[in-house]
């Protein structure tokens, strides 16, 4: 085997390469260049493969940034991070937390539901689904729901939550001594218990939105055992609770001069059997929604469990908040008697009174779009909502038409009438005093008039500012048409006693606050229709009796939708009440706060729905 040798002549010298790469590397054992070698690098290239090799380099360092720069934005996630506590504004007196009496106050419910957990809870989405609940059955005749209950829920002093907690709690509402406000929805239901981790609910008759009364908390049975019926309510546990929820009592601070509470802090409950929240709260206390929104401006707390429409001006710095508008079942409603009025007796009437409302005005400019209108007695995002039902939009040509059609006459009282009645008054005649009494009492105007009677109509309300506001624009809408309109304000304090319970009005705008379920029987079955019902326009309709009995019986969610079409329907025509508007309820968060996703609540405290998202620190996650 032959190897040729490279060689090179200058000058008649001979250099063998061979031996000068051997002479390199016995000076130097790396064939890699040290970095004070590389400053020699332009002795051995030419220009044009320095360009090349620079240019090489520098596409290698963009290429190295740029792929890093990517890396970061595609694997590096900002993340919510556990620390931090959010201040949040209660406008009222804390009381009871405590899940018998948790429906009396939004302040006590508040705070309860982030410290009891529940057999169902509402997701972010007003969904019902599971919380202590792991699975469970309901018999052939609706009438018993067997159930299980996840076994690794603890309370917050470490011992296990068993089924006889349920059972305790259960037997706690429904005993006359402990008065709770819940006895009554568990009328005709019973507890059994089976195991540690099973019981079972036997009902009288089938009842389709029985899981939805299923959200009240669950007390621990060995404390408050101890403790007798009468005494509840005065018990230390009412402020210093042990639950089994996301958060933990942690502390309060009360007023020195009043010793009333002030701040009332939560901690995260570590031992928490479902996602844990990231921030500790802190619920501070004020007299006023005035006071409350004054502490927001002032940096004093992170957010508003409520902010009332004509106070959002009163927000400094707008643009620091997110205004949450949640959509709230209550509906705001005119209730028309028509054993009070015998005018009000005639359907054509009501429907012109309803016409003759301009809805869109009310919303728009004196609620500031505060709250969105409704049609009938369930709320377009309903599953048993109906469209097509009729509806009575602005149009006061259809009002005047109906009024017409039913001989109420417009007739002209001015001054020259009106200072000769004032003469009358005085006849001997009993016919004529009557006659000059009602047109003084009626005034100068154009009015309707039917068999020698004015059409006059009595509009009552509680003096709530929103309240009073719609109203006096009720009263003119209905005066052009020909009504005569006398506004009443009562307090709020004797709404139920003077006027609701004895249905003492002959319209009256008032709101109701509806279920989760869109159930209306408590509202409009007539067996309601009395001082201890909720039926307040004493509405008395066999086939809406029925319709609504057999709705309430079924959990088939077609057969159900088909009843409360039939039953809108009836309500459309009869116009017993003018649906109005359902108000939207304003939560504000500053937007430090992150994570908040509500839209629909059904009470206040649904807004901590999805609390365990909720965050206001962060870190850097990498993410393969």
């Amino acid at each position: 085997m032959f190897i040729k040798k490279n060689k090179k002549q200058d000058g008649g010298n001979i250099y063998n390469d061979d031996l000068d790469k051997k002479l390199v590397l016995s000076l130097s054992k790396s064939r890699i260049p040290k970095l004070k070698q590389l400053k020699y690098i332009g002795n051995y290239l030419s220009k044009l493969e320095l360009w090349f090799l620079y240019g090489s380099i520098a596409i290698a360092l963009f290429s190295a940034i740029f792929f890093g720069i990517y890396f970061y934005y595609t694997h590096l996630e900002i993340v919510p991070k556990k620390g931090g506590e959010y201040a949040e504004g209660l406008v009222g007196t804390l009381k009871y937390i405590n899940p018998l009496y948790e429906k009396v106050s939004d302040v006590d419910n508040d705070i309860s539901k982030l410290i009891f957990s529940s057999l169902f809870k509402r997701d972010k989405n007003g969904e019902l689904a599971r919380d202590l609940v792991k699975n469970y059955q309901i018999s052939d005749d609706k009438k018993v729901y067997s159930f299980k209950i996840r076994e690794d829920a603890k309370w917050h002093d470490g011992a296990k939550l068993t089924a006889n907690d349920v059972y305790f709690t259960f037997n706690a509402i429904k005993e006359p001594g402990y008065k709770s406000p819940l006895r009554t929805s568990f009328t005709g239901v019973t507890i059994e218990m089976i195991d540690d981790y099973n019981f079972k609910f036997v009902l009288s008759n089938p009842y389709a939105a029985f899981f939805e009364l299923l959200t009240f908390g669950i007390m621990p049975s060995e404390p408050w055992s101890l403790i007798r019926p009468e005494a509840a309510s005065l018990a230390g546990l009412n402020l210093e609770p042990i639950g089994s929820g996301p958060y933990e009592y942690s502390g309060l601070a009360k007023e020195k001069k009043l010793g009333t509470i002030k701040e009332y802090k939560l901690t995260v409950n570590e031992n928490y059997y479902d996602k844990k929240p990231y921030t500790n709260i802190n619920f501070k206390f004020y007299a006023t929604f005035a006071d409350a929104v004054n502490a927001l401006n002032n940096n004093e707390t992170d957010g508003l469990s409520y902010l009332p429409p004509e106070l959002k001006a009163d927000i400094i710095t707008p643009k620091t908040f997110n205004f949450y508008n949640l959509y709230l079942p209550q509906t705001t409603v005119i209730f028309f008697n028509q054993e009070k009025n015998p005018a009000l007796a005639d359907k054509a009437l009501r429907q012109a009174m309803a016409y003759a409302i301009d809805k869109n005005f009310l919303i728009n400019d004196l609620l500031n779009g505060g709250a969105y209108g409704v049609n009938g007695p369930i709320l377009p995002n309903s599953f048993a909502y109906y469209n097509e039902q009729k509806k009575y939009d602005y149009n006061v040509s259809e009002a005047e038409k109906l009024l017409d059609s039913i001989d109420w006459k417009i007739v002209e009282i001015n001054t020259e009438m009106i200072e000769e009645a004032e003469i009358e008054i005085e006849s001997e005649d009993e016919d004529v005093r009557a006659k000059a009494e009602k047109i003084i009492q009626t005034g100068e105007g154009a009015w309707r008039k039917k068999d020698g009677n004015f059409l006059t109509v009595n509009l009552r309300t509680i003096d709530k500012e929103e309240y009073q506001k719609i109203v006096e624009e009720i009263k003119k809408y209905w005066e052009v048409i020909g009504i005569k309109v006398v506004v009443e304000i009562i307090p709020a304090s004797q709404a139920q006693a003077r006027v609701i319970k004895p249905r003492d009005y002959e319209a009256l705008f008032y709101g109701q606050v509806l279920g989760a379920d869109p159930d209306p029987y408590s509202f409009w079955h007539s067996s309601q229709a009395n001082e201890h019902g909720f039926n307040i326009a004493n509405f008395v309709n066999k086939e809406v009796d029925k319709l609504l009995e057999d709705a309430r019986l079924t959990s088939e969610i077609s057969i159900r939708q088909e009843n409360y079409k039939k039953f809108q329907e009836i309500i459309a025509e009869e116009v017993p009440a003018i649906f109005m508007y359902s108000p939207l309820y304003t939560y504000v968060q500053g937007n430090s706060v992150k994570g908040f996703d509500i839209k629909n609540i059904f009470v206040p405290s649904d807004r901590f729905n999805n609390i365990s998202d909720w965050y206001l620190e962060t870190e850097k996650k990498l993410v393969f």
